[in-house]
């Protein structure tokens, strides 16, 4: 497991450059988790690659033969 952290703007260009309301947003949602240390707000490499993959699965292309489509 990859237990890397990712601050608020690494974490948005991983996630392809959303802005910062849509990741603040995300994280008090709960969609994205993420921890605080000190005032720093850290998302796990684990919970952006959940996100994708909660996001892949709805719009129906968790497999890579669907992506080639």
């Amino acid at each position: 497991m990859n237990d890397r952290l990712h601050d608020e703007k690494a974490t948005r260009l991983r996630l392809g450059g959303i802005g910062r309301s849509m990741f603040y947003e995300l994280v008090s949602s709960g969609d994205l988790r993420s921890v605080k240390i000190g005032k720093r707000r850290l998302v796990p490499e684990q919970a952006i690659c959940e996100y994708i993959a909660r996001l892949e699965r709805a719009a129906g292309t968790g497999t890579p033969a669907a992506a080639g489509r």
